[in-house]
Order: structure tokens, then sequence, then C-alpha cells
């Protein structure tokens, strides 16, 4: 359970954190801890021996929570290699292959035989799109959502339709945005009919989207696109990087709407990055896509494996989808939050602002519970796979006190943790 030892953050966490914030070129607004490397399931620990309950599982990357004891033994016996890091793509390891024919195993239906191990969920996603460019040898635009996070490099920010700030100043691939909605279809047609088929290279959407607000597609959205794409034989990818691996409850968030696209990416979960297709889908030209460090950290190929295997093992799908259910009713019971939604342990909320969101993130932190915002005014709910319900109560518990403390007149935030976060 939660322990809190010091005020948030405790005097060690606060000196990693300040230097971070002078020397880090990438700082953002990180969570108020420091790591120790200690914890047990959905709980972890900080430097300063705060222990918290983890409700953002490092954004998807860690569903099955902290030192599990198989993921421990695959560190103990990949921990006596050396070296454990290869140029992957041009130096083979056997766990290379393994990996893929576990992802593809996960996969549905024999049109997805191959996959291009790559290292974040970014470079999925540009891979995914050169590989449509490189088939549709006449494109000049690709096509994505309103609402669209699909990452940071500048491929995939040309495809970005969610926080203004991650795109500006950069240079962008030509794009055109679809709503997110039961229109997109016939916008869908209208671009094509106006721009012409043979320009459009490839369509990208989230089923979930992701850091866009944890929006749910709707079906006919979704059945209307890829009818659409498959008329015109265009690429449709279905971007699974947050949503994948199980999170919803089933492998793939697409699984949920009887469709299957050309290309599908996965990350974060999986431990690796990888693009999955059909072998017929990837250039047949020898360096047309590589990648130093795609499928040779043998560590983590070794990682995404077994978190796969004890997914199966542990029936992992139907406890997400049992306990989603029990988190998301638990939810919809809590005042002062709307637009309760999710599937299975991928979940999120509304409050009536940005600034009351951003509240309650710290108000939750300061009281030992991690949480993530998305969208405009939206926190996500999205702890490990092996979360109990005894740990979601506690949980929840926190959220709906911190709602109702949030929601005090004139309420304003003090003390250590406004250096570190953006205290509304």
């Amino acid at each position: 359970m939660i322990k809190l030892k010091t005020s948030i953050p405790g005097p060690r966490s606060a000196r990693i954190l300040e230097g971070l914030k002078r020397k880090n070129g990438g700082w953002g607004v990180p969570h108020p801890l420091v790591f120790s490397g200690k914890g047990r399931g959905a709980y972890c620990q900080d430097i300063d021996g705060n222990v918290f309950l983890d409700f953002a599982s490092q954004i998807t990357s860690n569903p099955l929570g902290y030192n599990h004891p198989e993921m421990l033994g695959v560190v103990k016996k990949y921990g006596k290699k050396f070296p454990v890091k290869y140029a992957g793509q041009d130096f083979s390891v056997k766990e290379h292959l393994e990996m893929i024919e576990s992802l593809l195993d996960i996969s549905p239906g024999k049109d997805f035989n191959a996959a291009f191990l790559v290292n974040s969920g970014a470079e999925a996603v540009e891979n995914a799109i050169k590989i449509c460019m490189r088939s549709r040898r006449k494109t000049k635009f690709g096509i994505s959502m309103q609402g669209a996070f699909h990452g940071r490099t500048v491929g995939a920010l040309s495809l970005h339709h969610s926080n203004p700030i991650h795109r500006k100043g950069y240079m962008l691939l030509p794009n055109f945005g679809l709503p997110f909605d039961d229109t997109a279809g016939e916008k869908l047609e209208n671009i094509i009919k106006s721009k012409g088929v043979d320009k459009v290279g490839f369509v990208i959407l989230e089923c979930f989207q992701g850091e866009g607000g944890y929006n749910i597609a709707s079906k006919k959205m979704v059945k209307d696109l890829r009818k659409i794409t498959s008329k015109h034989e265009i690429p449709l990818i279905c971007d699974e990087v947050q949503s994948g691996v199980g999170r919803t409850g089933k492998w793939w968030a697409f699984e949920y709407f009887d469709v299957k696209p050309e290309i599908f990416t996965s990350a974060k979960a999986l431990q690796v990055g990888a693009v999955v297709s059909s072998k017929k889908m990837f250039p047949n030209e020898v360096g047309a896509i590589s990648s130093t460090w795609g499928g040779g950290h043998v560590l983590d190929l070794a990682l995404g494996m077994k978190t796969l295997e004890v997914i199966k093992k542990d029936k992992l799908l139907a406890s997400n989808r049992k306990n989603g259910e029990y988190c998301l009713k638990s939810l919809q019971n809590i005042d002062g939050i709307t637009s309760q939604r999710g599937l299975g342990l991928m979940l999120a909320f509304d409050l009536p602002s940005a600034r009351v969101r951003d509240n309650v993130v710290i108000e939750c932190a300061k009281n030992g519970l991690l949480v993530l915002s998305c969208g405009e005014k939206s926190i996500r709910v999205i702890p490990p796979y092996v979360i109990e319900k005894k740990e979601i109560d506690e949980g929840l518990e926190i959220i709906e006190k911190a709602v109702k403390v949030c929601a005090e007149k004139g309420f304003r935030h003090k003390g250590k943790v406004c250096d570190f976060m953006e205290c509304a």
C-alpha cells in the first residue's frame, strides 16, 4: 500500500530533479519523484523511501508492474552475457527471430507474416509510412485523424493533430486531417476525388487515441475508413503503440472493430518498436529500411517475449477486461468527473477544465498516486495488468478526494512540488 515518508518530492528526489531541470535539454513536466528501482506489482518506491501506487504504468510501457519475478529472471539470465546490445539488422541474434515469431503469433490472421523491429513507437510509425511510400511511388501526402499523436520524429509529427506545441517550428510532410467522427469516411472520399487516389500514400488511425484524449473511435467510422481504403487499395495503418499488447483486453485495439489494417505498429509494452504487415508490403531492395539497434538489444527482446508469455499464461487479457469493467463502473460513481470511458485497463475521465485537471494530477502525486493527463482536460487510468481490486479501490479513493479538494474555491498548490510541475 501507499506509504509516504516525506513531502513530495522528498529532498533526494528534489536534488536530482533540480539538476535535470538545469541540464536536461528535453526537460518537460515530470512526476515529482526519482525512482529507486524498488517496488512490487503496481507499487514503486522513490529514492526518498516513499511508496507510490502507479496508475500510469510508465505511459503503458510497464504492463507487468515493478520487479515481476519472471522479468527479474530474464534480467538475471541476460545480465551474465556481454554484450547484450548488437547492431541487430546487420549482425543477427536468435532472439531477433524469436521476437518476430512471438509477435506474429498474436497478430490476427495469416496476412501478418512479417515484422520489422526498431527502438520506439515513433520509429515504428516512421517506417510504416516509409513502407507505404515505397509501394506507392506517386505519393504526395498522408492522411491522419484529428486528435492524433504518432510520435516525436518529424515524419510522425507530420501526422499529429493534438498538441500544437509538439509541431511548432518544424518542417513537416504534407498531410490532411480527417475528423475523428462518423463523417470521416465522407471527408476521405472528398479528398480522394479532389486530389487523386494515387497521391494518397496511406491513412493512419488510432482506433483508441492516446495522447490526444483517450478517444474511442466509433465502429461506423473505422468500418467506413476500412471500406474506402480497401476499395481504392490505399494502405491503412493502425497505430497500436499505446493501446496494443493487451492493454484494452484484446491484443490489439483494432480487433474490437472487426477490421484488419495492412500495417500496424507496436512499442511501449512490447519493450521494442515494431512494424507488422505482410512480407509483400515491405521493400524488396536491401537497405531500403534499416536500424542499427533495431532487433539488436537482446535484453529488451527477451523482456518483450517474456511479457507476451506472462500475459498468455496468467490470462491477463481476461483480467484486464474484468478489472477494467470494475474500474470504469467505480469511476462512474465519482462526483465531479465526467465522460468516464475506456476499454480494458485503458481508461480516462474528464474534469471541468485543464486547470482543474492539472491540479488533480499534482494532488494525486502528493498523496502517493501516479496518474497522467491527456487531451484537453482528461486524466488517464492505466495501471499495470497485475493490479488487484483492492489496489484499484485505493487509487480511486485518492482520485475522489483529489477531485473534491481541487474543486474548492481558491485552491492552489504550494511547496516544492511547484518547482517541478505546472501548478495551475
